[in-house]
């Protein structure tokens, strides 16, 4: 007993750190947020409780919703874009050899740039007056005059999305062979003998036992689709028309531009009801709500 006793004892102590950390820099914030969302908080001059008031707010602006709005179409644009070629890309690539090696190196490498320095290089990708993106396709007489490429609702929306697509494609793809490798090679063999054809193998074997991380790697897209900010804050500024304003952007501007701190905590705890509850709804569609 006094064995176990001193086993828990040290385990406890290997993991107080990490305990410590995420105290301090997730629980006490998030409670923080909630008891600050039933306030009207001041930075200057304190708080007095207002009860639902934030929230009631929060659910009669355009503008929340519109934001709202937003992030999901954005979601909807970018997600396919990581999460389809990832796959593709994953299953070419799941062999470890040299030249796998060095692609997958390639892949991965603008996931290592900070969503900062990508926006920026992008941005000036995308320009219009000297951008390489207008000047390559003028040069090969594919358009005519230089496009606006980031001055255009719906295209905005795209032209960001192919910038976090390239730079978070090599994220999922590596969460991807790491699934795939767990994969038993006897499953293959026997499929092999059977004479299953490489589109039955992928479609009866591969997707089956890969689900539960393509439900991770989903999971992690979606979510990561859902809290853009910085890539919109320096391409687009939330333009044109604040059609590629997020609800993060949103969130940011009602607490640090206009210092209502309590309504944008209102904001922020409703935003992480919905990330919760699509992430409850993935799981369920994957097929892990009974597991």
């Amino acid at each position: 007993m006094k064995q176990k006793t001193r086993k828990g004892l040290f385990g406890f102590i290997f993991l107080l750190p990490v305990i410590v950390m995420i105290s301090i820099f997730f629980i006490y914030p998030l409670i923080k947020v909630v008891l600050m969302s039933f306030q009207e908080w001041k930075i200057m001059g304190g708080s007095s409780f207002v009860g639902l008031s934030n929230y009631k707010k929060a659910l009669v602006d355009d503008e929340f919703w519109k934001t709202l709005w937003n992030t999901v179409i954005y979601a909807i644009i970018v997600t396919p874009m990581i999460f389809v070629p990832a796959v593709l890309l994953a299953n070419a690539l799941k062999k470890t050899s040299r030249s796998t090696k060095i692609f997958r190196t390639i892949f991965f490498i603008p996931y290592a740039i900070s969503f900062v320095a990508a926006s920026y290089i992008w941005q000036w990708i995308y320009n219009d007056s000297y951008g390489i993106l207008n000047y390559i396709l003028i040069s090969l007489n594919l358009i005519g005059q230089p496009i606006n490429w980031l001055g255009q609702t719906w295209l905005s929306r795209v032209m960001v999305s192919i910038m976090v697509a390239w730079k978070t494609l090599g994220f999922t793809m590596i969460i991807v062979i790491a699934g795939l490798q767990g994969i038993s090679p006897q499953i293959y063999e026997a499929a092999s003998i059977d004479g299953a054809e490489k589109s039955q193998v992928f479609r009866y074997i591969t997707l089956p036992l890969l689900r539960p991380t393509l439900v991770l790697a989903l999971i992690l897209s979606l979510a990561g689709s859902f809290k853009a900010f910085d890539h919109f804050y320096i391409m687009t500024k939330g333009g044109p028309l604040k059609t590629t304003e997020t609800i993060v952007m949103y969130i940011n501007k009602i607490g640090f531009e206009f210092y209502d701190i309590g309504f944008g905590s209102a904001v922020s705890v409703i935003f992480l009801g919905i990330l919760l509850l699509i992430s409850y709804l993935q799981l369920k569609a994957g097929g892990f709500q009974n597991e």
